[in-house]
Formats: C-alpha cells, sequence, structure tokens
C-alpha cells in the first residue's frame, strides 16, 4: 500500500544538514499529572535513517528525592532493548485513522524513490538518493510534531508512567548506532512531576479587517517551547466555533538563531455586514491541545471604489491656498465629507487642517501656509477606510528671512576647541545656522560651514599659541528658501594665555636737565594690560618698581626723581590683562645730568623706632632752595611704595604712629619746588 500526501514544509538544501559538524539527539519533555512524555529527533537525516535500523536506549536517573540531593543519582534503564520503528503491520490501525501516522509510516517503508533509465547510475542517482533521504527525514519530522501516538510507533518518544512526586530526574537518551558507524551525541532532560502546570492560552490575538477579508496574527514567539502549531476557530455568533482548516498552521520560517515572533493567517468574509468571531488553540509536540485563546470580533469595511483628485492648488497674493479637485459625482452618497489634510513632506503624516467639508462640494481655500506644504483631499466614506488623492506641494513666495539670532556666547577651552550657542529662532521655517569667524578685531567675518547647522550649537577649533589673544564669531539664520538674516552681535572670545606677550624694548633714551627721557616699543599685542618700569640704582642688587601705566598706548616717560650725575639701569615689562607678563626688557644704564632738575639735597634722612610711644620718628636735614613742600613716600619690603604724606617745606620731623611693630617699612622723601618741579629725594629703611 502507498499513501501520497501533499504537505508544506521548509526545503533546506540538499546536503546542508548532513554536513552539519556535530550530530546530536534533541528532548523535549511534556509534564503531566501522573507521568512525564518525551519525545526526541536526530538533526540530519542521515542519523535519521541509521536510528531507525539501531534505534535508541532511555536512561532515568532519580537526582533529588524529597528536596535533597541523592549522593549518587539512582539510574533506571527504561529502555531494556532499543527502541525502533514499530514493523509496518503495527501501523495499519493508526495509519488508516490519522494521515500523519500514514505519512510517517510511507517515509519509514514506502517504495524506494525511482529513476529513469539515463539517471539511473553515476553521481544523478547519488544526488537523488540523498534529497529522497532527506524528504522523508523532513516530512516524517514534521508528521511526528503532529501525533505523537505515531511517533511512539515511530520509536521517536516514551511515556514514563514510574514517576514519583517530589522526585527530580535526569534523562538521557541515547543513540544505538555504533560509534565507527556514526557517532551521534546524546541529548538530555531534567524534569519533575512537581512542574506540572497547565498549558496557556494563546496570546496576542489580533485582527486588522478589510474588504470581505481578515488578517489575523498572534504572538508565536512567545509560547514557541510549547505550541508548535495552531488551530484557528471561527464562530458567526460567538458561542459554535468551526476550525477553518483541518490541518493545525505550523510557523515553517523558523530558522536557526533567528526569533519569529508572531504567525499570520488571512482569512476570507462572505459579507461586510455580518460580525464574526475568532479564537486560537495552539497544539504541542504531544498532540495535546492548550485552552482557546480570548475571542476577538470585527466586521468587514467596504472599499471606497473611488478616489478623489487635486486638479488646481494656487496660493494667491494675499497667501490664501484655493484648492480644487474632482470626484465622481456617484461617490457622493457613501461619503460623510471631504477633508483637507496637510504634512511636511510627501510620506506624511498627513493631518486634517479643513475638516467637515460636504460630500458635493470640490472647491475650498485655505490662508494658514507654511513655507513648504504637502497636500491631499480625503474622501471620508460612511463605512470603511478613508481613501486619499496623490499629495501636491505648494511652496508660496518668501522672500523675507528669519530674525537675527540673538544670544551668542562661547568658551575656548586649553585645546582650543570652541563651543558655540545661542538662542534657537522661533520661525517654523528655520532651515538652519552659518557660523561666522575672524582672527582679530575689525578683520571680515568668513563664514566656516556650507550646509546649514541644524541645532543652535556650534564646535570649532582654533589655534591656541598664536599671537592673536581673541578669536571673534557671528551667526546668521536661514529659512527653507534660504532667505538668510544679518549677522548677529560678534561676540569676541578669550582665547587661553599660553603664550607670554612679546618683551619690549627701550629704543631710545636722553638725560636732560628735567631728567632721565626714556622711549620703547612694545609688541602691541591686544591683551596688553599694563605696562611696568623698573629702575636700579649703581650700588643696589634689586630693581624697584619706578612706575606704572595702565594706559598702554604711553611709549615714553621722564624720570625727574634722579639725581645729579647718578647711574641708573632701567627695564620694562608689559603684563597681559589676565596677568602673564613678558620677560623684561635688555637693561639700559644711563647717567643723570649733572644739572640735574633739583638744586640742593639731603644731608640726612633717618627712621627711628620709638618703642615709648610706639612710632617711626622721621628727622631730616636738607640744603634746597625754593622748597614748596615735601612727599614722604612709604613701603613695606618688596612691595611698591605709595605717597604717604605731605608735609611743609620748613618741617624738618614728623611721626608714622600707623607703623606696625614687626613689619619692615621704607621711606622715600621727595622735595618739591615752587616751580612745581621734582627735586632732591632720599631714602630710610627702619631702625629697631
Amino acid at each position: 500500500m502507498r499513501y501520497v500526501f501533499t504537505i508544506i514544509f521548509c526545503v533546506i538544501a540538499s546536503w546542508a544538514v548532513q554536513a552539519q559538524d556535530t550530530l546530536r539527539i534533541r528532548v523535549r519533555a511534556n509534564i503531566k499529572k501522573d507521568m512525564i512524555q518525551l519525545r526526541w529527533a536526530v538533526n540530519s537525516p542521515i542519523a535519521w535513517k541509521q536510528s531507525n535500523r539501531y534505534g535508541f536506549r532511555v536512561e532515568r536517573y532519580t537526582v533529588v528525592r524529597n528536596n535533597v540531593v541523592l549522593p549518587v543519582p539512582e539510574k533506571v534503564v527504561l529502555t531494556p532493548q532499543p527502541l525502533k520503528p514499530q514493523p509496518l503491520n503495527n501501523w495499519q490501525t493508526l495509519a488508516t485513522a490519522n494521515n500523519y501516522a500514514a505519512v510517517i509510516a510511507q517515509a519509514l517503508y514506502g517504495e524506494e524513490f525511482q529513476l529513469s533509465d539515463a539517471d539511473s547510475k553515476g553521481v544523478s542517482r547519488l544526488i537523488a538518493l540523498a534529497q529522497e533521504l532527506e524528504q522523508r527525514y523532513l516530512v516524517s519530522m514534521y508528521a511526528a510534531d503532529l501525533c505523537y501516538p505515531a511517533a511512539l510507533l515511530a520509536g521517536w518518544g516514551l511515556d514514563d508512567k514510574s514517576v514519583k512526586p517530589d522526585e527530580r530526574y535526569l534523562y538521557r537518551v541515547i543513540s544505538a548506532i555504533p560509534e565507527k558507524t556514526l557517532k551521534v551525541e546524546m541529548g538530555s532532560a531534567y524534569v519533575s512531576l512537581n512542574e506540572y502546570t497547565r498549558l496557556p492560552q494563546p496570546q496576542e490575538l489580533t485582527a486588522i479587517f478589510g474588504d470581505k477579508s481578515v488578517l489575523l496574527a498572534w504572538n508565536y514567539g512567545l509560547l514557541s517551547d510549547l505550541y508548535n502549531s495552531y488551530y484557528i476557530e471561527k464562530s458567526n455568533d460567538g458561542k459554535v466555533f468551526k476550525r477553518i482548516t483541518d490541518i493545525p498552521l505550523t510557523n515553517m520560517n523558523a530558522k536557526d538563531n533567528v526569533n519569529v515572533q508572531r504567525m499570520f493567517y488571512t482569512d476570507s468574509l462572505s459579507n461586510n455586514t455580518s460580525t464574526v468571531y475568532y479564537r486560537l488553540v495552539g497544539v504541542t509536540a504531544f498532540s495535546e491541545e492548550g485552552p482557546p485563546s480570548e475571542v476577538i470580533k470585527g466586521q468587514g469595511r467596504n472599499r471606497l471604489m473611488y478616489v478623489p483628485h487635486i486638479n488646481r492648488a494656487v496660493p494667491d497674493a494675499t497667501g490664501k491656498l484655493e484648492v480644487e479637485w474632482e470626484f465622481d459625482e456617484r461617490g457622493n452618497s457613501l461619503l460623510k465629507g471631504f477633508e483637507l489634510q496637510r504634512a511636511d513632506n510627501a510620506k506624511g503624516p498627513f493631518k486634517p487642517v479643513v475638516k467637515n467639508i460636504a460630500a458635493d462640494k470640490r472647491r475650498i481655500t485655505y490662508d494658514s501656509l507654511q513655507a513648504s506644504n504637502y497636500f491631499v483631499i480625503t474622501a471620508v466614506p460612511i463605512e470603511g477606510e478613508p481613501v486619499e488623492s496623490f499629495p501636491v506641494l505648494i511652496q508660496p513666495s518668501d522672500t523675507v528671512p528669519p530674525a537675527i539670532p540673538t544670544g551668542l556666547k562661547g568658551v575656548v577651552d586649553s585645546l582650543g576647541v570652541v563651543r558655540l550657542s545661542w538662542t534657537a529662532n522661533k520661525e517654523k521655517d528655520i532651515l538652519g545656522y552659518r557660523i561666522y569667524r575672524a582672527q582679530t578685531a575689525g578683520e571680515e567675518l568668513i563664514p566656516l560651514n556650507d550646509v546649514a547647522v541644524r541645532t543652535n550649537s556650534f564646535t570649532d577649533t582654533v589655534e591656541v599659541r598664536n599671537l592673536n589673544s581673541n578669536i571673534y564669531y557671528a551667526v546668521t539664520a536661514l529659512d527653507g528658501r534660504y532667505n538668510q538674516s544679518d549677522k548677529s552681535q560678534t561676540v569676541t572670545l578669550e582665547k587661553p594665555e599660553l603664550i607670554p606677550p612679546s618683551t619690549p624694548v627701550i629704543t631710545n633714551y636722553k638725560a636732560t636737565a628735567k631728567g632721565i627721557v626714556l622711549t620703547w616699543v612694545t609688541g602691541g599685542e591686544e591683551n596688553i594690560g599694563l605696562l611696568k618700569l623698573f629702575r636700579q640704582e649703581r650700588g643696589s642688587t634689586e630693581s624697584t618698581l619706578l612706575h606704572s601705566f595702565s594706559d598702554v598706548t604711553v611709549t615714553q616717560y621722564i624720570d625727574s626723581t634722579v639725581q645729579s650725575n647718578a647711574y641708573y639701569k632701567y627695564t620694562l615689562a608689559v603684563v597681559t590683562k589676565r596677568g602673564l607678563s613678558s620677560a623684561p626688557s635688555p637693561a639700559v644704564t644711563i647717567q643723570a645730568a649733572v644739572t640735574a632738575v633739583r638744586k640742593g639735597e639731603f644731608t640726612s634722612f633717618t627712621a627711628r623706632f620709638n618703642r615709648k610711644n610706639k612710632r617711626v620718628d622721621l628727622l631730616w636735614k636738607h640744603d634746597i632752595q625754593n622748597l614748596k613742600q615735601l612727599e614722604i613716600y612709604r613701603r613695606e619690603l618688596d612691595k611698591t611704595p605709595s605717597l604717604w604724606k605731605v608735609v611743609k617745606g620748613f618741617e624738618t620731623q614728623v611721626y608714622d604712629d600707623s607703623a606696625q611693630p614687626e613689619v619692615q617699612y621704607e621711606y622715600l622723601i621727595r622735595a618739591v619746588l615752587e616751580n612745581g618741579k621734582s627735586g632732591a629725594t632720599a631714602k630710610a629703611i627702619l631702625k629697631r
């Protein structure tokens, strides 16, 4: 007897399965209240053929009893003789009642694949035999998943009824094929009766109803370890359900390393007016059916046969859009009306901007155009899905640039990375921004980007070791029509100071009757904040600060405090606004003129600490003529002197009762003549 069946299954390339690196047995267990069922299969056609010849041995090891792990697992051989397919005569009853059993019997005992005389020899015959073996293997594995009793007859399953509660077992299914013939790795399962649970409902059954059709979908991946196929049941009243297929639906898209999550099925409907109900029943590899899923229901939806078409859409001088469209008058009675819908691009999503347009109307106006618009006319039927026209692009004339960006700010880090940000423009058609940069003040700003920056921030990189201490930036905004705003206010960013300013040079000097005249030049850097002129007298080892210039444009100074015919050494340094000082200029040594500006000298000038009165007594003598007043300067050692007191020209002493006992002071007295010029000077260091 020969059975012929048509079964849909995945076609796997010839030899692909046989070429696997490892042959093994895969085992699945089904836990019932009073027994444990096992199902297994080999993973290649050649192993399947040899296993049918030699069979399988099944061993059971009791590993845990009453929640205690046994020191030595108890072994039981459940198959004294290897399990092999039952003889063909034993299949007659089941094969007559179940087509899947007949399929397995045909795969095991059916007639050999026949070749024509021309192809009965050589390589063609070998290929044909391999293809036949693969087909027998695939068909029998598919059928065994749908008929567990047939799997038992084939020696691919076993019912263990000798199990007990509170025990956990390790089952090992071992191939009886001699290793010298074919090596197949054993399979195993670790289970207990205590793990018994009821089968769950299939999950996430959904339906999309169309015109006399419905697309059903459900979550296959969630319960794929339990259910390998499904029956779909249908009802017209929600009470009596009938299966819409005789064969359960099986996922044929599953592949190794591919996680298939959903299954789909399309069913036809007789009309769009009746409510239909659907539910789902899962089937396990042990031919068990689970409880039905939740019921879903719905109706088919009529499809509108007429489609609108936009004939004309033109904005007028005031910016209003007039839209005209076509629609077959015979479809008016099927409509609720029309909608004008808008989107930013042709793919949508489109949103209604004018609703409830009468079904007999074919023209409307719209006055809220943006820089770029895509419009469709949507026919909204009384029943069924809306139908849209093809989109049309509308771009009204726009020559108005966006607002000038505001709030530009930034910072430059020590690596020269510049981070800019500004307030984003609020125009809906804003395209982006263009960034401008200049290296020096007054230089023309140069654009940095050809493609508009879409965000309100920008990162730039500058060289921090060149001489310019600042960097300058501005921003413009562009809209979708490439209208560009004016530049924002320029922001000046200070670069980190890594290089000291250039060393100044004293370029000229002259000894005159008024004093020593010094002339100099600096490097002219933008960040210079201070000039410092130092003087060292002959016989002294230290330079003292003679004068500080906050006006950095000054290039000349007259030292009128010099003494007649004395020698002085001068140096100059520049300091940046952030305190970085240059190296001192090359020193110049100058002898003051013999005819100094002052007349007469201080013959003595002393400073003594008066411990009794806790003060400093300053006393002096001089032979200066035409003396108007005396200026007394005080400083703590290593600090800049400052004017402390002015006294009359006839006075010869003064007291400093604000001096601190523990501080070392130096005093300088200078004569001021009646003509306003400076006269002689003298210094005194406090003696204690």
